[in-house]
């Protein structure tokens, strides 16, 4: 750095031609806002260029602008055929170290960028190491580290995640994959979905990208539900001990892998679980097939809304049992399941698939109580019919003895303001009750209106009653009172001599449907063909 501080002392101030400048190819700053360059152009056009561009002399008619590409763009969009500059002299090393320098101060450089130019000062060498970029920047060594695998994105991961098609969670996945792999993972990260504009791709959450790695790529060999030594599993693979694919098998070769002993083929890890799946429910054709959703489809294995997987603890060295909760105690329903799906597939575990096990749904009503449950159902039902017929009836009753209180054009204004207010809910309950119908030149509001201006003053009295209480027909009373039931009090109707002939009618009727089925599930006498004895 203290080379850069004296390289910088020797300069000059000039104005060059713009044609005489060009931007860096090493410049780390790769995206450049049009809006905010159009602004940036204008501010030119009416006051200059405040801030001289740092450039050094290429040749006698080229110079290389070390800090300003921003500026030079917008000159160029402003039309001006001379800039300001300050012209240094830099070697190759001090004109990276000055250019990175500058844009990492910048506050809105994207992580790429970032990535880009801590990277171009780590290849600088001494002083420049994870430590002392980690003190320069004020951060961690591990963002540091992170930030720096960033750069390994191949193109078209690199190219989405400045244009912000990806977030930096998922760049930073995407980043730790081989080179070969990010191309498969980056597809991996959108979602296919049909919206209002077609076909749309939708990025997923960080975290599902990450468990869509961890299944597919990331193969650790430790969980593998086969024997890594099974030369015979896929005999053209041959065992996984022996296999140079795997990254324990040459430590030079995968020095940097931090993780667990892992298989680099995913063609070759899955071809070995298909085949211990078929293998094992070859060995044992009633073993229970589960599956790692939630959701249960019909043919395919138990979701996990059908079974609870039972984690058996082996008893300690001492000899006593090992603490477990009440829910993986083993039960009598216990029996073998295979995994046909997600990261566990292929490994045997021991689960309870029986809904009516005491030992691991205690919460689970009995067959007997759900038969109970759902005869009060169909109960309160039926007694909630019986309420609402007879609150209609009384409604009905009600109206028959309603007087003409208003003239004609009084009470059709009102009663088309109120038919107009009617909420969503009241507009196929009155005209159900008027017999009206929507067709394709007129809505069940407009029908109504029309209705009611043909009818006359105590036809209108009883409409604008009937829609005051028409919800008070389907509640009974509330904080604010019942007004059904005080109209019904005004106008003297027998409310309970109307409650006990509905209830009649549906005991009849209920009648009549037991004994229309008990004519069905009668059997049929037989008829004896044989032949009478001579």
């Amino acid at each position: 750095m203290q080379a850069t501080q004296n390289a910088v002392t020797d300069n000059e101030y000039r104005n060059l031609p713009v044609t005489c400048l060009v931007e860096s190819a090493n410049n780390p700053r790769k995206r450049f806002d049009e809006k905010s360059l159009e602004e940036l152009a204008a501010s030119f056009k009416a006051q200059g260029i405040l801030a001289p561009l740092l450039v050094r002399e290429l040749d006698e008619s080229k110079y290389e602008v070390v800090a300003g590409a921003r500026r030079l763009r917008a000159a160029r969009i402003a039309e001006l055929e001379s800039v300001p500059v300050r012209v240094v002299q830099l070697t190759d090393a001090e004109a990276t170290e000055a250019r990175v320098v500058e844009n990492l101060q910048r506050e809105d450089i994207h992580p790429l960028e970032e990535a880009l130019g801590f990277k171009s000062l780590l290849e600088l060498g001494e002083p420049y190491n994870i430590s002392h970029l980690a003190a320069r920047a004020g951060k961690s060594e591990a963002y540091i580290y992170g930030r720096i695998r960033l750069a390994d994105l191949i193109p078209p991961v690199a190219e989405a995640f400045l244009k912000d098609r990806i977030a930096v969670g998922h760049a930073l996945l995407l980043a730790k994959l081989p080179a070969s792999q990010q191309q498969e993972a980056f597809s991996a990260a959108f979602r296919s979905m049909w919206t209002s504009e077609g076909n749309t791709q939708t990025l997923i959450p960080v975290r599902e990208l990450a468990v869509w790695i961890e299944s597919n790529i990331l193969l650790q060999l430790a969980s593998t539900p086969f024997d890594k030594q099974d030369e015979t599993l896929v005999p053209a693979a041959g065992s996984c001990v022996n296999c140079p694919k795997r990254t324990g098998f040459n430590r030079l070769l995968f020095g940097d892998v931090v993780r667990k002993d892992s298989c680099t083929d995913p063609n070759c890890f899955r071809a070995k679980i298909d085949a211990s799946v078929t293998r094992t429910l070859e060995a044992k054709p009633q073993i229970v097939q589960i599956s790692s959703a939630w959701n249960t489809r019909e043919g395919a294995p138990l979701g996990r809304n059908r079974y609870m997987e039972l984690e058996i603890k082996k008893p300690k060295p001492n000899g006593s049992a090992a603490k477990q909760s009440a829910l993986q105690r083993p039960c009598t329903k216990m029996q073998e399941a295979i995994v046909m799906d997600g990261g566990k597939r292929g490994q045997v575990v021991k689960v309870c698939a029986d809904p009516c096990c005491r030992v691991h749904h205690p919460n689970t009503p009995s067959r007997q109580q759900i038969e109970r449950e759902r005869a009060e159902e169909r109960r309160r039902i039926e007694k909630e019919k019986v309420a609402i017929t007879t609150r209609h009836r009384i409604l009905a009753a009600v109206l028959q003895r309603v007087s003409a209180p208003l003239k004609k054009a009084d009470l059709l204004t009102v009663a088309d303001q109120m038919i107009r207010g009617l909420s969503h809910s009241q507009v196929p309950v009155l005209a159900k009750r008027h017999k009206v119908e929507a067709n394709a030149s007129a809505s069940e509001q407009e029908l109504l209106a029309k209705q009611a201006s043909k009818c006359d003053e105590p036809e209108i009295s009883k409409l604008l009653l009937e829609i005051s209480l028409l919800d008070s027909a389907y509640q009974r009373s509330s904080a604010l009172g019942d007004p059904l039931m005080d109209a019904a009090k005004r106008y003297r109707v027998d409310t309970d001599k109307i409650g006990k002939a509905v209830a009649e009618t549906f005991a009849a009727k209920q009648k009549e449907r037991k004994a229309a089925a008990a004519k069905k599930t009668k059997p049929e006498p037989t008829v004896n063909t044989a032949p009478a004895s001579a």
